[in-house]
Order: C-alpha cells, then structure tokens, then sequence
C-alpha cells in the first residue's frame, strides 16, 4: 500500500436514493466522486458488515455536512499470467496497474443538531422507537424547501461535557474497510477533520439571512450561534478506544443507548480554536 491520501467534500446538493446501494444510484453521474466513495465505504462497513438497513444509511445530514475519504494506492491484477500448459513457460507476464481505492471515511455535521439521545433509548434511522427513561423529546425540526427538515436551535438538556446550550460539531460515520484495520485509519481520519474544523472555526456560523431568526432560535437582534470548539461524537461501542486515542472523552451524563441495535456512547472534545486569516 502506497502512502495514503484524503479528500475532502465541502457541504454540497445530493441527490441519492436512500434503498439502493452505491453501485444501483440512478443520479451517479452527477454526485461528487468523494461522496460516491464514502457511501461505497459506510455500505461495506455498516450495511454488510454490521446489517444496517441501506436505507437508513443515508440520512438528511449529509448534505449539510463535510465529508472525508481516505485513499490507498493498491496494485492490482488486470489480466493473470498466461502459461503453457506442457512447459509451464510464461507465455504472457501478469499484468496489473496501481489504482486508488477509498479505504476509510468520517463526516462532520454542523449544528444545530437534534436533542441528545435519551440514555436507555432505542433508535432507528434516526427515531426514537422505545425508551425505559423519560419521555421523548419535543420535535425540534423545521421543514425546508426541498421538503427536509432540519433541527433549530433550541435549548438541549445538560451533560457533563455540554450545557445544553453551546453549539457544537459531530464527527460520525466513521468507517474503515475491513482488509485495513488496525493502522491508524481512523484516527488519521478522526485527526483530519478535527484540525481541518479548528483552522476553520466559522465555517458553519449561521447567518439571519440565509436562515432566519425564528430558525435561529432567537429574537431579532440577539446574540448569534457561534462554534467555540467543541466536538462530539456518538461513538459505537467497538469504537470508543479509537475516539479516546484522538482525545475524545466519553460523557458520563450523556448515558449510552442503541443506534441500529448497536450500543452508542455519547463523547466530547474541546479544542483550541485557530483565528482566521481575514480575506481568505
């Protein structure tokens, strides 16, 4: 495997058809490659591996989000060696060529986001299906143009890492396929997107112009949302140790719950934010 390299999708239009895979997408031709690969990798890891329905692999926030994609540079066979059958001489020597395989992937969703998961809750593509603790939240979202909804900016319930109040970033999805585990993908992932938020601190700061007071969650005049480092992260089980390593904490109060009938633990980090370069 030659030196890996990573890509990155700013927030962009998706037109993806939620139950089929990669592969079957009618608008292909017009999606981002970056994001085609993400999905191949999440479809291999959540999907086949861990029988997540495909349709709810796909999900409102990835258009709104930033995407990575790690690649490796893998040789591979195109045509097999041709040998005579009598002699065993190499009649034709095999043949191959170096391509460029996405191997891992991680989003990064902007706030605001939906109320933090009930501890004990249970959730599918997104709901809340069953919960042994307290009742389900109010719906926080807002119905869009295209016909999605989005969450507002409401007051969230306190963690130990969160008020409830500041605006934070999630980190999700983190996938890496099977045959390159265990080299540090994830965290190079993880790493990337981290760094790339801190030099990048306004990035997702919402403007009362695009959209709107009352979906600010404040009155005209008031004090605008602003992303001052934190980050989150909804972390599989099997996954927490890799978080730990890039200096996530898991959040006592947050609980844990069930994603897709994978048990979750709720996770933050602060970083220190970098100024800006003005102009740029």
């Amino acid at each position: 495997m030659g030196t890996p390299f990573i890509s990155l999708l700013e927030p962009t239009p998706l037109p993806w058809e939620r139950a089929l895979p990669p592969s079957e997408q009618p608008h292909a031709a017009s999606l981002p490659r970056t994001f085609l690969d993400a999905m191949t990798v999440r479809s291999q890891v959540f999907v086949q591996e861990q029988n997540i329905p495909q349709a709810n692999e796909f999900d409102a926030d990835d258009p709104r989000c930033a995407h990575w994609v790690i690649y490796a540079s893998v040789n591979q066979t195109v045509s097999p060696a041709v040998t005579d059958a009598a002699t065993g001489a190499v009649l034709r020597p095999r043949q191959s060529e170096t391509q460029s395989v996405p191997i891992g992937t991680v989003r990064l969703v902007p706030f605001p986001h939906p109320p933090h998961p009930l501890r004990g809750g249970v959730y599918v593509d997104g709901e809340l299906v069953s919960s042994s603790s307290s009742p389900a939240p109010e719906d926080t979202t807002t119905a869009t143009a295209n016909g999605t909804t989005q969450p507002t900016f409401t007051p969230d319930r306190p963690t130990t890492f969160h008020d409830g109040i500041e605006p934070y970033v999630k980190l999700g999805r983190l996938a890496v396929t099977k045959e390159f585990r265990g080299r540090g993908i994830a965290g190079q992932l993880v790493r990337t997107a981290v760094d790339w938020m801190r030099t990048h601190p306004s990035y997702f700061d919402p403007s009362p112009a695009e959209r709107g007071f009352e979906q600010l969650g404040m009155e005209h005049g008031g004090t605008l949302p602003r992303w001052n480092g934190l980050l989150c992260c909804h972390a599989q089980e099997d996954a927490v140790k890799v978080w730990e390593k890039c200096g996530f904490q898991i959040d006592p109060e947050m609980g844990t719950w069930m994603e897709e009938g994978i048990p979750h633990f709720g996770m933050f980090l602060r970083v220190e934010v970098e100024p800006e370069a003005k102009g740029v």
